[in-house]
C-alpha cells in the first residue's frame, strides 16, 4: 500500500472525483462489519471468566456444562445437540472454519468491488506508466480465483456438518442461516491461563485408564503447575519428557508425564494464538484510524477515490488476516480443552493428517499482491 502511494499522488491531478459516492455504500458496509469485529474484540477482552486454571478433579465433576458451552454460541450448541457427540471438536473447528471462509468471502467480494471500481475511474485517462492498471487487473484474477476457493471450501464445510448431524445440505444451511448473517466469531469466553495446577490431568480418561492399569490414584497428582514455556524447554533441552516424581509407579509416571506434555504444549500454542490475534487486531485499528483519515482527505479533494479505494483495500486484507487469527485462535481454545480432558480425541482431530478438512489456513500480506 505504501509504495502505490507514489503512483496515486501523480494520478490524483488527473482524475476527477465527482463519482465517488459509487462506492461509498460498499466502504460503509464494511466499515460497519469492521465496527462489529472491534466490539467483539473489547467484549472478549472484558468478560469475567472462570478459567482453566481454577478447574480441579474435584471442579470438573461439579461442572455439567460441555466444553463447547465456553464459546457462548447458539448455532455451535445446536451443531452439538444435532451430531449428538459424534465428532465433536471436528463439528466445532468446521463450523468455526465456516464462519471464518464466511468473513474472508465478505472481504474478498469487496476487495474485488474496489479494484473494479479502480479500474473503472482509471478508464479513459492518461497515466504516466500502465503498471497499475495491469497490477488491478492481476488482483482482480487472484481475486476472483480465491472467491471461487472459498465457496468450494464453505460447501466442503456445509457438507461435512450435514453429514455430522445427519441432515441435508439444504436443512444445514438453513440451520446456520442466521449464524453466517451474523458476522461475528465464536470467542471462548475466558482468558488465557499462564498456567495450570497439576490436578488438571486428573480430568484425562487416559490418565483414569493409566491410574486403573497400574493401581494407582488418578485424584492424587503431584503437586506444582503446567507451564508451557517451562515445561517445552525443559523438555527440548533434555531430548526427552521431564520425568514425575511418583516412586513405584515408572509407567504411571510415564504416562502423567505424557499427559502433562500434551497440556502444555496446547497452553503453547494457545497463549501463540492469542498473541497473533491480539497483533492483529491492533493492526487492523491502526488501519481503520487510516482510512478514515483517507476518507477525510477524500472528501476535501486531497486524495482521487481511486486513492481511497487503495486504501480500502489496505483495511480489507487487514481485516481479512484478523479474521484468520481469531478462527485460529478459537480453534486453539478447541485442542486446549480437549487436552485437559473434556475431549481426549481433539488433539487427534485437529491435527490428524488424515483429517477430510482443510483447518484455517494463515494469510499471506501478498494476497493483494501476488
Amino acid at each position: 500500500m505504501k509504495r502505490s502511494r507514489t503512483l496515486m499522488a501523480a494520478m490524483c491531478g488527473a482524475l476527477v472525483i465527482a463519482c465517488a459516492s459509487t462506492s461509498m455504500a460498499m466502504v460503509h458496509s464494511t466499515s460497519v462489519l469492521a465496527a462489529g469485529m472491534f466490539v467483539d474484540h473489547k467484549a472478549r477482552a472484558q468478560t469475567p471468566s472462570h478459567t482453566p486454571s481454577q478447574t480441579g478433579a474435584n471442579a470438573h465433576a461439579s461442572n455439567t456444562q460441555p466444553w463447547w458451552s465456553g464459546f457462548e454460541d447458539v448455532a455451535m450448541n445446536r451443531l452439538m445437540a444435532a451430531s449428538q457427540g459424534s465428532a465433536g471438536s471436528g463439528v466445532a473447528a468446521a463450523y468455526i472454519a465456516l464462519k471464518v471462509k464466511t468473513l474472508e468471502l465478505v472481504y474478498l467480494e469487496n476487495t474485488r468491488a474496489a479494484v473494479q471500481r479502480q479500474t473503472a475511474l482509471l478508464q479513459g485517462n492518461t497515466l504516466p506508466h500502465d503498471d497499475f492498471t495491469k497490477q488491478l487487473a492481476a488482483r482482480r484474477a487472484a481475486a476472483s480465483a480465491n472467491i471461487g476457493k472459498l465457496k468450494a471450501q464453505r460447501a466442503n464445510y456445509i457438507g461435512y456438518l450435514a453429514a455430522q448431524c445427519h441432515v441435508s445440505e439444504a436443512a444445514m444451511n438453513e440451520l446456520l442461516a442466521d449464524a453466517l448473517q451474523d458476522k461475528s466469531l465464536p470467542r471462548f469466553a475466558a482468558d488465557v491461563p499462564r498456567e495450570l495446577p497439576m490436578a488438571v490431568l486428573s480430568n484425562r480418561s487416559d490418565i483414569h485408564l493409566a491410574a486403573a492399569l497400574y493401581d494407582a490414584d488418578a485424584e492424587a497428582m503431584p503437586a506444582g503447575v503446567i507451564d508451557a514455556t517451562a515445561a517445552t524447554d525443559a523438555a527440548d533441552a533434555a531430548g526427552e519428557q521431564q520425568a514425575i516424581d511418583m516412586p513405584g509407579k515408572p509407567l504411571y509416571a510415564q504416562a502423567v508425564a505424557q499427559a502433562r506434555d500434551q497440556v502444555a504444549t496446547a497452553l503453547q500454542r494457545l497463549r501463540a494464538q492469542s498473541e497473533i490475534a491480539n497483533i492483529a487486531y491492533a493492526r487492523v485499528m491502526n488501519a481503520r484510524a487510516e482510512f478514515e483519515q483517507s476518507k477525510s482527505r477524500r472528501d476535501r479533494a486531497q486524495i482521487s477515490e481511486v486513492q481511497l479505494m487503495e486504501d480500502f483495500q489496505g483495511l480489507l486484507l487487514d481485516l481479512h488476516v484478523l479474521a484468520a487469527a481469531n478462527g485460529e485462535l478459537a480453534l486453539a481454545w478447541v485442542v486446549f480443552m480437549g487436552s485437559i480432558g473434556n475431549d481426549t480425541s481433539v488433539d487427534a482431530v485437529a491435527n490428524s493428517s488424515n483429517t477430510p478438512l482443510p483447518f484455517l489456513h494463515k494469510v499471506s500480506r501478498k494476497l493483494r499482491n501476488p
